[in-house]
């Protein structure tokens, strides 16, 4: 009879833990969307700092040059205020873009054959039911709450390293006396980007 009591008290004990925890993922998913609202707009404002800067730092350069005119600094003119004009502007546009969703949707498109988010693919060789893995990998396609928690998560870790691997790009043209640095960060995040998905999180700004 004791061991019968043990039994109920235990699957109650499982059953009030699921319970728990699905109300968690519930309360985390509603956390996630909130997440992605606002760091959408960050992103954005963090695009649109990065462009402007450049282009202060490249009108920087040509009055400087302009103010002490030379064979020498027309040249210097040319290998560094043009391409700061470019990625500054590139930048901007950039950011325009995530604000208005035009670049998210293109992105999505022209970045959806690159063989990434390969996290999923790593969870397919433990033979786990096939369907359940494509819930997980499609939001769309999820029934239960922690199947978006996951996949949640893997867009959150996803966004990080793809905005590390951008703001390394923009590095390139700033933190010129300390390239090992960029490298480094680079081989860090790009990785990550690649195994849990450049465009993962793209929908979800949407």
């Amino acid at each position: 009879m004791e061991i019968s009591n043990y039994s109920v008290q235990s699957n109650y004990l499982i059953e009030d833990t699921i319970n728990v925890l699905e109300n968690f993922c519930i309360e985390f998913n509603r956390y996630a969307l909130i997440y992605f609202q606002f760091f959408k707009y960050i992103f954005v404002i963090v695009l649109f700092g990065c462009g402007i800067l450049t282009l202060l730092k490249a009108r920087g350069i040509y009055f400087k040059t302009r103010a002490f005119p030379s064979e020498k600094n027309e040249i210097k003119i040319d290998l560094l205020t043009k391409p700061r004009l470019i990625v500054g502007t590139s930048f901007i546009v950039a950011g325009s873009g995530i604000l208005f969703n035009y670049l998210t949707y293109f992105l999505i498109w022209i970045l959806d054959p690159i063989p990434d988010r390969l996290f999923f693919n790593f969870i397919d060789i433990f033979d786990f039911d096939p369907y359940a893995i494509n819930r997980i990998s499609d939001i769309t396609l999820a029934i239960y709450p922690h199947e978006k928690t996951i996949y949640y998560i893997i867009a959150m870790i996803s966004f990080v390293n793809t905005v590390h691997v951008i703001l390394s790009i923009w590095y390139y043209y700033f933190e010129i006396k300390n390239p090992r640095k960029i490298v480094f960060n680079t081989f860090k995040y790009v990785p990550g980007a690649i195994i849990f998905g450049f465009t993962t999180f793209m929908p979800l700004m949407l």
